[in-house]
């Protein structure tokens, strides 16, 4: 039966691509849509949780731009005074501060790490942001030495563990874990470092016209105190902290999760009309099929084949020409929902982790599985049918 059913998939190729199709497209659209959903929603619930700042400190000029420093690689060179550190330090509320400074965006051309775009210098005596992302470290004392890096997870091993970055060579000192946010895209360095870099890169001849790199910050990342409210505290900075603007992460993540529900509402309503028009679409293929092979299936009961028999060589046909397909889709879904995560990522400012290997397989499986259950349902009517029809009627009535 198995060779009956494997002839008859080689011998109607143009009936059986039309199926493998359907159901191509069917587990394609489901499977990256699921995937895509999962992702964002990791990755936004590792921000939520681990994201370390209740505020971030911008100068003015830079506060539209607050989610794309949090949740996208964009470095934005507008600075504050570094003086101000103790100023955000002495509001009621704030727990802890510590200072970021965003260099530039870099290449190929001046960077040996592909796979990360801006450099961001950082105080790891004050930190709170990074450390609980560190999944490896190899530095002594507090801080990060003038030539030490840590790098985020979208950067490949570094051979070697040295790295050119804007003319100067460094180590690579550790390597932090996933977060779905632009720390998955940076180079980290002690700040002072960065402000050296920064100090004599030509992109920047303009930025420093009137103002001192080792004087300056991009941002501080401020923790509140227990009990304290931190909108409360964010309006005290900006009142008490000239040319800043406060911005509560949490409203990042709030208005972040609110494009999610909406991305996620579309996604389910879409897919599910995919879904109700594949079962459609399958059904009417698969009683086609049965309609148009009616003489054969007739003979094979005339010659003693079992109602089940002959019903399990259909099945199993389109079966084995479903899960082929649907295979082949879920691979292929897996691979586009990464770029797609990474496009939503850039265009939206929203987090995107990309998920391990036993989340991908786990996706697979629910594709094999959601396409058995989407032939099963498809062949309910051309089964039943095939198993009321009488052999000699349906010997009668069938034709090739």
């Amino acid at each position: 039966m198995f060779s009956l059913a494997w002839k008859n998939m080689v011998r109607r190729l143009g009936a059986t691509g039309i199926t493998a199709l359907i159901t191509f497209i069917a587990v394609f659209v489901l499977t990256t849509a699921l995937v895509v959903a999962v992702s964002l929603e990791k990755g936004l619930e590792l921000s939520r949780e681990r994201l370390g700042a209740d505020i971030m400190v911008l100068p003015t000029a830079a506060a539209g731009n607050a989610s794309e420093v949090l949740f996208c690689a964009e470095p934005v060179n507008v600075y504050l005074p570094a003086a101000q550190e103790e100023a955000v330090s002495q509001i009621e509320g704030v727990a802890a501060v510590t200072p970021q400074f965003f260099t530039q965006t870099v290449n190929q051309s001046c960077c040996s790490v592909i796979g990360v775009t801006r450099v961001v210098g950082v105080d790891m005596t004050s930190d709170f942001i990074l450390r609980p992302w560190m999944a490896s470290a190899e530095f002594e004392g507090d801080g990060l030495p003038s030539d030490g890096i840590l790098l985020g997870a979208a950067a490949p091993p570094i051979e070697g563990g040295q790295a050119s970055i804007l003319g100067s060579v460094f180590r690579c000192v550790g390597v932090l874990e996933p977060t779905g946010t632009s720390v998955d895209e940076t180079i980290f360095m002690d700040i002072g470092t960065a402000r050296l870099i920064a100090g004599e890169s030509p992109y920047l001849e303009r930025v420093w016209a009137g103002a001192n790199p080792a004087d300056s910050v991009s941002c501080f990342m401020v923790k509140v105190s227990p009990g304290s409210e931190p909108a409360e505290v964010a309006a005290a900075i900006a009142e008490h902290v000239p040319g800043s603007a406060a911005v509560c992460t949490s409203d990042l993540v709030s208005g972040v999760t609110t494009q999610l529900a909406v991305l996620e509402s579309v996604t389910l309503a879409f897919s599910v009309a995919v879904a109700l028009l594949a079962a459609l679409a399958l059904a009417g293929r698969f009683t086609s099929l049965a309609s148009a092979r009616m003489r054969e299936l007739g003979l094979l009961r005339t010659l003693g084949v079992s109602r089940f028999k002959v019903a399990a060589t259909f099945v199993g046909e389109v079966g084995a020409v479903a899960l082929a397909a649907s295979l082949v889709a879920a691979l292929g879904a897996c691979a586009t929902a990464s770029v797609i995560v990474g496009r939503l990522h850039d265009a939206f400012d929203v987090p995107g982790l990309l998920l391990p290997g036993e989340t991908y397989g786990w996706a697979i499986a629910g594709a094999l599985v959601f396409a058995l259950i989407l032939s099963a349902v498809a062949l309910v009517q051309p089964i039943i049918s095939l198993a009321r029809r009488d052999p000699q009627e349906t010997l009668a009535q069938g034709g090739m």
